[in-house]
This record gives C-alpha cells, structure tokens and sequence, in this order.
C-alpha cells in the first residue's frame, strides 16, 4: 500500500511539475508575441511617417482607387521587420486614408489605418521644383540678404527657406562650397525657416510643374505687361486689390514697384530697385532670377527649372534682398489658384485583423 501510495504521489508531483513547465513556456511564448506585436505596431507607424513623407505636394490627393505609396520596405535599424503603404482617396480627394501593414517574425503582423489632408503650404520661402545640380547655377553673395521661411504674418507654421527637389542641389546650396554656387560659412546663418539652419531641404516632386501652375493662373483675368526696363514708379495691384500679373519677356526692375496677388515673369528677372511683391512671384522657361538692391519679396519665390546646360546663373541673391514667406500674402494666390500643400496626419488608429 505505501509503495502504490509513493507512486501515485509520484505521479502527481511530476504531472503538476510537467504543468508548470508548460505554463512557463506558454508565458515566455506570450511575452515574445507581445514584445514583437508591439514592435511591429511601431514599425506601422514608421510606415504611416515615411509614406507622407514621400506624398508630393498639391491641392487634392491622386489616388481614385487604392495605390502603393511605399513598397514593402525593410526597417533601417529593426531587424526582421518591415512595412507597406497603401492609400485611397475620400472626400472627394480632399483626404486620403493611408494604410500601413507591418510584418515581423513568427508570422507578426500589424495594420495602422491613418486619416490624412492637406496642411500647410508645401513651398519655401523660395522653391526650386524640377531644377537639378546640374543645370542649375546658384549664387549667394555679401551677406545683408535673407531667405526667411518663418511666417512674417505668424498666422502659420514655418516653412523652409529653400526648397528642392534634387539632394544633390540642396548638397551644393549646403555645402559651404562657394565655387559651386553654395552658401559661404558666414552665409549659413541667412537661410533660416523649417529644418534648421541652413534652412534648405529635399522635397518630393510637385503634382504640377511650374510652369502648369502659372497657367492656372493665366487662364483667369490677368494683367499683360511687356518685357522690358522698368526704371520709374508703379503698382501692381495693391493690398485692397491685389491682381496677377505677367511680363511676356525679361524683366530689369530699377524703379519703386510695389506689387500683390501674383507675379509671372516669362523670362530673366532681375531687380536692383526698390522692389516689394506681397504674394507669389513665379519665373518660368529659361529662366535667371538676380535680386540686388532694396528688394523684398513677401510670400513665396517660385523658379521654373531651366533648360539651358549652364545658366548664367538661375538663382543670384545679393545686396540688400529679403525673401520672406508670408502665408497672408498668399492668400489671395490660394484663393485663385489652390497652392501646393503637403500631407497633414489627421488620425489614426489600429486595425484590428
């Protein structure tokens, strides 16, 4: 009797033993699972950040039926992860829903659903869109000029000073290298805005080009003027009455012009006079752009990118000149024409699958 007694206890202590290992295993499994769960949650994340990141810049969203925005991708510093973006329109295009999809180890996955629209205007203070390194010239001298992309109104948040949409551009603007048209060490300071200082930064390609923009433009009432010297004093349009106004050819600005609304210049644009535009100026084709003297521009610069191998010089900021956005300004260009504007995270969420 007491050996069977023995055994049976035996067999007791080595089943609730047996258990006990079971339910740890099972708890360490758990643990694992929820650890990569978690991990794959903010991978989703990562996913929903990279893919505005990478949504260029308009007035509506493009997306009439559901569309890869970021191929799957694997994350740059958590191994055996990795995410896919896809996104849909709603509203009309007005908003977007993004959807993130992470995939671990183990079969880890995690979905995030976030809720995009437009935000703030998606220019600097001055925009390069479409000019790359090597057809672009840029030239920065003296040090009284500024490119400013803090909002002169405070009425939005800031922008950057200089916007392209070439790395290699923005590397040749930053690099301190004067002899490839790139700010000097005492420059660096003058550029200032969203991003730092030197306020210069990467953008994605626009919806539109430049020269698409100006024609939205054009294709309302406008203003006609003829290329030329304009050496005495002037309006175009006023703050009670701003207009949109074009010069068919060059323009060598040395009067008092003061201008708002918009400003289309199909040719050079060079200002050494006492100049002030309060909203959008755009120069398109082949186009130079030199600001001396006592010019400033309050709202947006918008340059075409030029055909030519070797411009003159597309980009010359010197002497006393002052880009400085001003999203007032803007306004009564928005309200003609939509401005570019980047992608705003609204909401988000996970998907429970």
């Amino acid at each position: 009797m007491a050996l069977v007694v023995i055994i049976f206890v035996g067999a007791i202590l080595l089943t609730l033993t047996g258990a006990s290992l079971l339910f740890s295993s099972l708890d360490l499994k758990a643990t694992s699972t929820m650890k990569d769960g978690t991990i794959a949650f903010q991978v989703a994340d990562t996913g929903i950040h990279h893919a505005l990141a990478v949504i260029p810049s308009g007035d509506t969203f493009p997306y009439s039926s559901t569309t890869e925005v970021v191929p799957s991708t694997v994350h740059p510093s958590i191994t055996g992860f990795s995410y896919s973006v896809t996104a849909i329109n709603v509203n009309g295009g007005t908003q977007a829903i993004l959807t993130s999809t992470a995939q671990g180890p183990n079969g880890t996955r995690k979905v995030v659903v976030a809720y995009v629209s437009r935000g703030n205007f998606g220019l600097g203070a001055t925009s390069l869109p479409g000019s790359t390194a090597p057809s672009t010239e840029t030239t920065f001298s003296g040090t009284a000029f500024s490119i400013n992309g803090n909002d002169n109104c405070n009425a939005a948040p800031a922008v950057p000073g200089i916007v392209v949409t070439d790395p290699v551009l923005a590397t040749e603007i930053t690099n301190s290298t004067t002899s490839d048209g790139g700010l000097a060490s005492n420059q660096i300071n003058l550029v200032t805005g969203a991003g730092g200082i030197p306020s210069v930064t990467t953008i994605q390609p626009l919806s539109q080009t430049v020269s698409q923009i100006a024609d939205a433009y054009l294709n309302l009432s406008h203003t006609d003027l003829s290329g030329g010297q304009y050496s005495g004093n002037g309006n175009w349009g006023t703050s009670g009455s701003p207009r949109i106004t074009r010069i068919t050819g060059n323009a060598d600005i040395q009067g008092t012009i003061e201008g708002y609304g918009v400003l289309i210049v199909d040719g050079a644009l060079g200002v050494q006079g006492n100049f002030t535009f309060h909203g959008l100026v755009i120069a398109r084709g082949d186009v130079q752009v030199q600001i001396t003297g006592n010019a400033g521009i309050y709202g947006s610069l918008m340059i075409g990118g030029s055909t030519e191998p070797d411009p003159d010089y597309e980009l010359d900021v010197r002497g006393n000149a002052h880009i400085r956005f001003d999203s007032c300004a803007l306004a009564a260009a928005n309200g003609w024409v939509p401005l570019p504007k980047a992608a705003k995270l609204v909401a988000w969420q996970e998907k429970l699958t």
